[in-house]
């Protein structure tokens, strides 16, 4: 993976929980984010991990460790994607002016005992980290919400 595409990653894996309060807005979002399911209940990114919320992805084919995409898997058909897409921009760009780094991938399923962080459980815990979450907040809440 690029050094630009560690950094954007590793600012959406950071500000993961306060972006679910754009990208799974309602208490029934978080239904599937539970463990052992395909949306991710923790925060942490895989490779290849369809359990991780954040993954990179590469097509068939393509060498070990080329890194074609990542996916948010967290992100909900009620959300509206203008606002979901400008908290993981927002985001990504906090990660490259911060020069972040990701920590390890998590290569294994996802089970009760991990060393992951919990992601928030529901809508009003996603909405309360983000209202402390100051980078959203100028980027997005101000300009968008607030306008």
């Amino acid at each position: 993976m690029s050094k630009v595409g560690e950094e954007f990653m590793a600012g959406v894996l950071t500000h993961l929980p306060s972006i679910l309060a754009f990208t799974a807005p309602l208490p029934n979002s978080y239904d599937c984010m539970v463990p052992n399911m395909w949306n991710g209940a923790y925060q942490c990114w895989g490779k290849e991990n369809r359990e991780a919320p954040l993954r990179t992805a590469c097509p068939p084919g393509v060498p070990n460790g080329v890194v074609s995409n990542f996916e948010i898997k967290a992100f909900d058909g009620c959300a509206n994607p203008h606002l979901g897409l400008a908290t993981i921009i927002a985001a990504g760009i906090d990660g490259r002016r911060r020069h972040l780094s990701l920590p390890e991938p998590i290569g294994r399923p996802l089970g009760k005992a991990t060393e992951a962080l919990p992601l928030p459980a529901f809508s009003n815990w996603a909405q309360q980290m983000q209202s402390h979450n100051v980078v959203l907040k100028l980027t997005v809440v101000d300009i968008f919400i607030e306008f």
